[in-house]
């Protein structure tokens, strides 16, 4: 195996998107990424999906269409049949951007300690254009512990496999919408998460018959739900969550004055939620990402 080719896994769980799909696996295969595991999982479409897929299937590690219990389900399978090092999904009416795979492959190749990592979050339309992109957070576990959950964009984020074995190394099948977020809440108890100012994949907006947008009010139960089973466990976490939910951090933040919440002891706090930090620049020379020093 190339250690600067890093096998990647690539998933698309896929239901009656003969509109967009073909674009999806477009995305992946077009980047021609030498050490790829693309994995196709069909739920038994009605559609021309299957037909669309077959299109592709010597480019394909496996593909199936069958009849499942759903899109994690169907994740589920697809990374119960891979072997990559660095693994992702991407839904069949989604995009990864060009290029993705190889910065992803770079930055996971030099940097050991980048166990998870997202590039910016941003929205296309229907016809591919991107219209929306959204400011990056530092998200850390403390996010997750004081209910601040929206959102970690799931298009254009990677880990490694040894953070998803850590993690339990499934779906939470029971979930419809929020499986994504769940599976976030366990990677907070292994390792931090990186974010890169590129966009890696792109959430695609449609006019209609989208789960996500429409059963928003359910997908905040589901996160609602994923929350009550994730809170603070030690010292740390007690002290830091306290202090978020306490009077004085909202006056403070409140005030928007940077000065009042080092001089009111609530420096930790800006440091988690506020500040933005950058864990990488772009090497205009090498045309590659390299991660800052600490203190940079």
């Amino acid at each position: 195996m190339s250690k600067q080719y890093p096998k990647i896994t690539v998933v698309t769980p896929n239901y009656n998107q003969e509109k967009f799909i073909e674009l999806t696996i477009q995305s992946v295969l077009s980047q021609n990424y030498p050490n790829l595991e693309y994995i196709i999982i069909d739920g038994g479409s009605s559609d021309g999906s299957v037909d669309i897929i077959k299109k592709y299937a010597d480019q394909l590690s496996y593909w199936v269409s069958e009849p499942d219990k759903g899109m994690y389900d169907a994740i589920q399978k697809g990374f119960s049949r891979s072997s990559g090092e660095i693994m992702t999904y991407i839904n069949s009416d989604d995009l990864l951007q060009p290029h993705s795979l190889f910065t992803v492959a770079s930055i996971f190749s030099k940097y050991t300690q980048v166990q998870w990592l997202s590039g910016n979050p941003n929205c296309i339309t229907e016809y591919g254009q991107i219209f929306y992109i959204g400011s990056r957070i530092n998200w850390t576990k403390f996010h997750y512990l004081t209910g601040n959950y929206q959102f970690i964009q799931q298009e254009g984020t990677f880990w490694s496999r040894e953070l998803w074995n850590k993690a339990g190394a499934t779906m939470s099948v029971n979930l419809s919408l929020a499986g994504d977020m769940e599976l976030w809440s366990r990677f907070f108890h292994h390792a931090d998460f990186f974010t890169i100012s590129a966009i890696l994949g792109s959430f695609r907006y449609r006019s209609a018959n989208q789960k996500t947008l429409e059963q928003f009010d359910k997908y905040h139960l589901e996160a609602q739900q994923v929350l009550k089973n994730y809170l603070p466990s030690t010292a740390e976490e007690i002290k830091i969550v306290k202090k978020y939910k306490g009077i004085g951090w909202r006056i403070v933040k409140r005030l928007k004055f940077i000065r009042f919440m080092f001089w009111f002891g609530y420096a930790d706090l800006y440091k988690i939620f506020i500040k933005t930090k950058d864990y990488f620049y772009f090497d205009r020379i090498t045309q590659e990402y390299s991660l800052m020093e600490e203190g940079k």
